[in-house]
Parts: structure tokens; C-alpha cells; sequence
């Protein structure tokens, strides 16, 4: 059995290597995607200090539609007063289905970017490939490749890490043993075996929690447009234009108590309502910004529902948990730090891994020969 699981540990890492290091690359990266937008775009991302009071989102909305004439809002992440961060705004270019981005100084009600395609930042670009490899997009392709190829990388490193916990099941007994006076084979052997036992931890939630993005992502596309229907061409406006925003924002922080709004979603296509999203007061660190929302009707701004995370079981809190787990956000710098540096081990687990099967490759030819 030990043996058997040996041959398909070697060869699934082989076979599997090079798409799964550009992966676990982009990942480390992308952990520190907010500081590398406040390096590479400290005018647009980021915002000086100020005491001035954001102005009103309804006040906003409208000055972002006078700037924005051929264009209608998506969504817009919105940031509480006095952080550093422009709000980032989403918007569908009329005529089409195609989503833009840009940058929102609330203060003033001034874009600090022009609506840019999706991937057009150095960082943006990065999550799109983290998680699509650049293929969903290719022509002559199948549909949503990326997607599904990013589902089998991550059923990969599930699989890896924990046959190599099986393999290696008695790693406490030698985890810090490294013999650095043998010959090479038996150090890389001892630095693969340390390194995979160490990262095996949060390597196995990424794969879990990279896996469920990616099937979340399919699904909701298949879900959506199954029947073969395409993505809604935007021609008109799908909310009122005199929607008091604020007043559904004041909302939904009295459908929940203490509930801090933080991103909106305008309807995108036809019937969906107006959501608001936030977080609910929760002591639970690993619980993300988003999970907990109101939703309106976006012609007359009435009530319809109310989803509130902390009324839900644990399966909806733990799904919830996998953003902040997969991108390492719950801890502070220091999470950041470890989650960034187990992102590259694979590349040191890829040349270890892959020196230690050559060698027995070659040692098992000599035998036979």
C-alpha cells in the first residue's frame, strides 16, 4: 500500500508540477496584494489622510453616473471613513456584459481611474491567472477550462499532502532531523520530507478552500446560464435612479444589530435585487467582511430578506471562514508572512521531490539491469 502510494505521490507531482508552482506563486504574491497596490498605484489605490465625512452613497452613485455617462454600476466595495483604501467601484459598459473597474475617492466623489478591464492591474491580473491560468479566455478551448483545471490542482495538493502525512505518519519522531553529512539523496530526502510536514497544514486549507472557489465559481455559471442564455448585455439601467441608497444601507443596519455595510451589489441582470453586504458583530476572527446581507427591491428600495451569518450553523460559518483562510487575512502581518512563505515551499518540495525520485529511478534501472 506504502509503496504503491510512493509511485502515484511521485508521479502526480511530476505530471502536475509546473501549473501547480505558477499557482502556489501567484498565491504568495497575491497575499500581499494590498500593499503591492499601494506601491504600484499609490494614487489611485490609496487615499491621504483626512478628517472630511465620506459623502452620501446616494450622493456618490450620482456623481460616478454624470462621470461615467457609458456605463452602469455592477457592485462597489465600500470602505468605513478614515481608511486608506479607495472605494473600488464595478461597472458594466452599456451595449455589453463586460465588467470595469476603477477608483473612488468618497470624499470628493472624483474617480482616481478610469474604468479599466478586469485584469488590467498588475495584481488583478494575478488573480485571474491564480485562479484560471489565463485559459477560461482562450479561443478553441473549452468553456471554463481554467477553472476546472484549477479544481484538479487543488484535489492535487489535497492528495499530496495528505499522502505524504501516510507515508511519512511517524514525522514527529524525525521532523527536525537532517543529515547534512550524507550524501545529497538523503538530504533532499530529509528537507522534503520537514518542509511538506511543516507546510502540510495550511497547505491542505488552501487546497480545500482554493477547490471550493473554483466549483462555486463554475457553479453558479452553470446554474446561471445552463439553458445556454448568454450574460445579460447591459442597454438601461436596472435600479431607479432616484434610489435612496443610504436609506437601504441605514436599513439593513437595523435589520441586524450592529452590522457594518461593505460592499454593494447593483442589479447586473434583469430581476436580481439590490444587496447589500456586510459584516455582522462576531468575535470569530476567521468570519469574513461579507457574510451577512439585506437585499431591496431596486425599483422602489422595499424590503425583501435578510440573510444574517451569526443566525446560521456551523457549515455556513466554515464556508464563510474559506475566504479569509485561503487568503490569510485573519491574523495580521504576521499570518500574511507564513501564509506567503508556505506559498513557495512547493517550488523547494518540486526540486527536493523531484531529485529524490530521479535518483531511485535510476538506483531501481541499475537493479534491473
Amino acid at each position: 500500500m506504502r509503496k504503491t502510494l510512493h509511485k502515484w505521490h511521485g508521479w502526480a507531482g511530476i505530471i502536475c508540477m509546473i501549473p501547480f508552482l505558477l499557482i502556489c506563486l501567484t498565491g504568495s504574491i497575491l497575499v500581499f496584494k494590498k500593499e503591492i497596490d499601494a506601491l504600484l498605484l499609490p494614487s489611485v489605490a490609496t487615499l491621504p489622510a483626512t478628517e472630511q465625512p465620506r459623502l452620501p452613497l446616494t450622493e456618490l452613485t450620482a456623481k460616478v453616473n454624470a462621470q461615467l455617462p457609458g456605463y452602469e454600476f455592477g457592485s462597489w466595495e465600500v470602505f468605513p471613513a478614515g481608511h486608506d483604501e479607495a472605494d473600488r467601484i464595478f461597472v458594466i459598459k452599456r451595449g455589453t456584459d463586460e465588467w470595469h473597474k476603477a477608483h473612488l475617492n468618497p470624499y470628493t466623489g472624483e474617480l482616481l481611474s478610469q474604468p479599466k478591464a478586469t485584469g488590467h492591474y498588475l495584481t488583478d491580473w494575478l488573480v485571474e491567472f491564480h485562479y484560471t491560468l489565463m485559459l477560461n479566455d482562450l479561443k478553441h478551448l473549452p468553456e471554463h477550462l481554467g477553472l476546472i483545471i484549477g479544481l484538479i490542482l487543488s484535489v492535487f495538493l489535497l492528495f499530496m499532502g495528505v499522502s505524504g502525512l501516510i507515508m511519512y505518519r511517524r514525522f514527529w519522531a524525525r521532523l527536525f532531523t537532517l543529515r547534512w553529512n550524507q550524501r545529497l539523496l538523503a538530504v533532499f530526502s530529509d528537507v522534503h520530507k520537514m518542509v511538506g510536514t511543516l507546510a502540510s497544514p495550511v497547505l491542505l486549507v488552501l487546497a480545500i478552500t482554493g477547490g471550493y472557489y473554483n466549483i462555486l465559481i463554475f457553479y453558479e455559471e452553470w446554474t446561471e446560464h445552463a439553458d445556454g442564455a448568454e450574460h445579460h448585455v447591459m442597454t438601461e439601467r436596472l435600479y431607479h435612479t432616484n434610489l435612496n441608497i443610504d436609506a437601504l444601507v441605514a436599513d439593513s443596519q437595523l435589520r441586524i444589530d450592529g452590522f457594518k455595510p461593505t460592499y454593494l451589489l447593483f442589479p447586473y441582470e434583469p430581476e436580481l435585487p439590490f444587496t447589500v453586504f456586510g459584516r455582522a458583530p462576531t468575535a470569530n476572527p476567521l468570519l469574513s467582511n461579507y457574510g451577512s446581507v439585506s437585499n431591496y427591491d431596486p425599483q422602489t428600495g422595499e424590503y425583501l430578506s435578510t440573510y444574517n451569518l451569526n443566525e446560521q450553523g456551523v457549515g455556513a460559518k466554515t464556508l464563510d471562514s474559506f475566504r479569509r483562510l485561503h487568503f490569510g487575512t485573519f491574523g495580521g502581518l504576521t499570518v500574511k508572512i507564513i501564509w506567503s512563505i508556505v506559498g513557495v515551499t512547493p517550488l523547494l518540495l518540486a526540486i527536493t521531490g523531484t531529485y529524490v525520485w530521479w535518483q531511485r529511478r535510476k538506483k531501481r534501472a541499475r537493479r534491473k539491469t
